[in-house]
């Protein structure tokens, strides 16, 4: 019993610390439409889980594409589990509501161009809305999860798919957040640290 309610301080603890983390998007650097922004693996238990499913690279938990917005702000289009009791969906927020609870940051450019970038960028823009893909299958795109989300844009763009090569395991084959980091159309520009609100 006492270890249970250790872990269970841990957790709340640790769960307390993130909600003090933020990336102002102003110390995000440059950032243009297309490029890719990946969560830290430590945002939130979510982010921890899904980079733990990672084969690769495990830094990232989460990410989304970055678009303009209607009124030409900076906007990032990313699959949302949602809140507790929400079912979640693809969504299309700020760009300081999508860093808000971010400590690590990964800034990926995306090597389509051209009519290629522009149908990439549409099939984001047209899954905003989706479901949420809480069984994690790519059998179609009915609903998405964020990595799979930024697998379809990428083939959208390519006309092809990007990803020939996907994750597996337990019998399953699913796009992880490190396929999208290391696949070869994502080259990571920059990451950005913040270790608590206001520094």
């Amino acid at each position: 019993m006492l270890q249970q309610i250790v872990t269970a301080a841990a957790a709340l603890a640790f769960t307390a610390g993130l909600a003090e983390a933020e990336i102002l998007p102003d110390r995000a650097g440059p950032i243009v439409p297309g490029e890719l922004l990946f969560k830290g693996a430590g945002t939130g238990m979510g982010t921890r889980l899904a980079a733990d499913w990672s084969l690769g690279d495990k830094r990232w938990g989460h990410i989304g594409i970055v678009v303009t917005g209607p009124d030409g702000a900076l906007e990032v289009i990313h699959a949302d589990t949602g809140a507790p009791g929400e079912s979640g969906e693809v969504r299309q927020v700020s760009l300081a509501a999508f860093l808000s609870d971010v400590a690590d940051l990964g800034v990926y450019e995306v090597d389509l161009q051209g009519p290629a970038r522009s149908a990439y960028l549409a099939y984001a823009e047209a899954a905003v809305g989706k479901p949420f893909d809480h069984g994690y299958s790519i059998a179609s795109d009915d609903s998405l999860y964020c990595s799979e989300l930024v697998w379809r844009a990428l083939s959208a763009g390519l006309g092809e798919d990007a990803l020939p090569v996907k994750s597996k395991r337990l019998g399953r084959t699913y796009v992880s957040v490190s396929d999208i980091a290391e696949n070869a159309h994502a080259h990571e520009l920059r990451t950005v640290h913040e270790d608590h609100l206001g520094n």
